[in-house]
């Protein structure tokens, strides 16, 4: 064993490291095993694997719940896996201020059921909650989900934030209160870096209290224009929904029968969700009805357990029930441009013999794409090419944002960012200028 790896062990003990070959496996990164796994409990302890890492150029991986794992191009190494799921405690809890510090190795799931006790929460539903999704994990991946539509998205949130810096040092950013205008918003710089720039240890969010009531009315529309219609009816009007989900055709009817629930399946399908007490939502998902009813749609309006089902249906697309083998990507573009992406994709997938599902942020513009190939593979990669060139006319990108070991290999997972890249290689060199930190997976081969 190299000298590196012994200290680090001597670092965490040896009771929380794994260096066996069939231990190991369990954390490969795209094929790739590292050399030992540790599971530090403190930062002061991450601090000092970090130094370590950095005087003997030691590739890091850093490791929340390995339930996003896969996001990313195929990394140049994989030397150390650092799992923080040991790092897990609420710092701070401040009820009455709407403010909460919590370790990043904490599991969401974990720490909405202590928030829950102050009928309070963090007001972000990202996917694989159930299966471990951590803090940490969820910020370096800015994954919010669809409440995104009223909360804002992650980083909206993010108050402060504490980081190990690839040399080893502790840095903070941001602060403790809901308003604060001092300095740099370095907490923004680290939400979505994928674990590039520093392992986050610590995040302080502002919350919101849970609503009393909730209900949603899912508006079935003949065809993409009605949708476009109703989208900009409902952002447009006094109405606040809680999340605005476009729903195609083929995802509704496989959420149809998953939920054993007959959802009139008539075209697309827009799912608006209102939370507040009970009087304002009936009053609100009535003027939706209202707004919405005409253009021969089909209106459903469900609510308690149903109800969230069908959002843990959405929330967790395209992982829940569909089939190994497919591609999802991630598509950002304005929402007035959302019908003629859709427009395009339909083209695209009839041409190249693909079944493709779609669950969307009608408000945002962000659209989750699942494609699955009636044949073999190669027509997978032909969509990513030809939607990314669709896409670049309606000044949008695409990231694939999970698909086969195989396919990595033949596309880039990152669309190409402009001139941006240069800033970004700056930043990475300032922060990290051995390239230590997840190496080669982020855009660009940062």
């Amino acid at each position: 064993m190299r000298a590196e790896l012994r200290e680090i062990i001597e670092v965490v003990g040896e009771d929380f490291a794994l260096s066996s070959v069939d231990e190991l496996k369990r954390f490969s990164v795209d094929g790739k095993t590292p050399r030992l796994v540790v599971f530090p409990r403190s930062v002061e302890e991450i601090s000092e694997i970090l130094k370590i890492a950095f005087r003997s150029s030691t590739a890091i991986t850093p490791w929340g719940g390995g339930t996003k794992i896969g996001l990313g191009r195929i990394p140049d190494r994989v030397d150390v896996v650092i799992c923080t799921t040991n790092i897990n405690s609420v710092s701070e809890y401040e009820a009455a201020d709407l403010v909460c510090t919590t370790q990043c190795g904490i599991q969401l799931r974990k720490l909405q059921e202590i928030l829950r006790v102050k009928r309070q929460f963090l007001a972000v539903d990202p996917p694989h909650l159930e299966a471990g999704a951590t803090i940490g994990g969820i910020i370096v991946t800015n994954d919010s989900g669809p409440r995104r539509q009223r909360f804002g998205a992650l980083k909206e949130l993010l108050l402060g934030i504490k980081v190990v810096r690839a040399d080893g040092k502790v840095v903070k950013g941001g602060a403790k209160v809901v308003k604060n205008v001092a300095g740099y918003d370095i907490p923004k710089l680290y939400v979505g870096s994928l674990g590039t720039l520093g392992i986050v240890v610590e995040a302080t969010f502002r919350l919101y209290p849970i609503a009393e009531f909730s209900q949603t009315c899912i508006i079935s529309s003949p065809d993409i224009d009605a949708l476009e219609k109703n989208v900009f009816a409902v952002l447009n009007s006094t109405v606040v929904p809680t999340c605005l989900e476009l729903v195609s055709p083929p995802l509704l009817d496989r959420v149809s029968g998953h939920l054993g629930f007959d959802i009139p399946k008539k075209g697309y399908a827009l799912c608006v969700r209102v939370e507040s007490i009970q009087r304002a939502v009936r009053d609100q998902i009535s003027r939706i009805c209202d707004m919405c009813g005409g253009s021969n749609a089909k209106i459903t309006l469900i609510e308690g357990g149903l109800e969230e089902k069908l959002w843990d249906c959405l929330i967790n697309f395209p992982w829940k029930f569909l089939k190994d083998g497919r591609l999802a990507c991630k598509a950002s573009i304005l929402p007035g441009s959302i019908k003629w992406f859709l427009r395009g994709l339909e083209q695209i997938s009839s041409s190249l013999h693909l079944d493709a599902y779609v669950l969307g942020r009608a408000g945002s513009g962000v659209l989750t794409v699942s494609l699955e190939s009636r044949e073999d593979d190669s027509s997978l990669v032909d969509a990513v090419s030809l939607l990314r060139k669709e896409i670049r006319v309606i000044g949008g990108n695409l990231t694939v944002w999970d698909c086969p070991l195989s396919m990595k290999s033949r596309i880039d997972v990152w669309d190409d960012i402009g001139e941006s890249i240069g800033i970004m290689k700056r930043i990475k060199r300032l922060l990290d200028p051995r390239a230590i930190l997840n190496p080669g997976r982020f855009v660009g081969g940062i």
